[in-house]
């Protein structure tokens, strides 16, 4: 008797593999983006060490801080102005980071949170898609 599995089974499946294979890593944060999929883990605190981990020593606890995702809010080209971002920048909420050319119209991809710039994860002239996530601002 074959069983038939539907598309959300298998992305259920690979998460659930994903978050074995994770908790098994003495990794504080995992992302893995893919066409239409993305999975995101998390620990708030290093946990006990895995297995085979044991002389290595465990960071402070990490203090949670909270992190605002940016998307694209258009299908498009990012492109980066003269006032490039910079990792670890302080942006103000109204700082335009870049902006997302289509058809010949400019889109702005404003900060919208007041913070400290803690990922770029997009390169200038890079193809985006409506909802990739862009940028990483820990507020606070």
């Amino acid at each position: 008797m074959t069983s038939e599995y539907s598309p959300e089974d298998e992305a259920s499946a690979r998460a659930q593999r994903l978050a074995e294979f994770f908790v098994g890593t003495p990794l504080l944060r995992l992302r893995i983006e893919r066409e239409n999929e993305e999975f995101e883990f998390a620990r708030s605190m290093p946990t006990q060490a895995p297995r085979g981990f044991e002389g290595v020593q465990s960071p402070e606890p990490a203090v949670e801080v909270p992190v605002y995702v940016l998307r694209a809010d258009v299908v498009g080209i990012v492109r980066f102005g003269r006032n490039a971002p910079a990792l670890g920048e302080e942006v103000l909420e109204d700082r335009e980071l870049a902006a997302i050319e289509a058809l010949g119209i400019r889109t702005s991809v404003r900060a919208r949170s007041t913070g400290r710039l803690r990922a770029i994860l997009c390169e200038d002239g890079a193809p985006v898609d409506y909802g990739r996530a862009l940028f990483e601002i820990e507020r606070g």
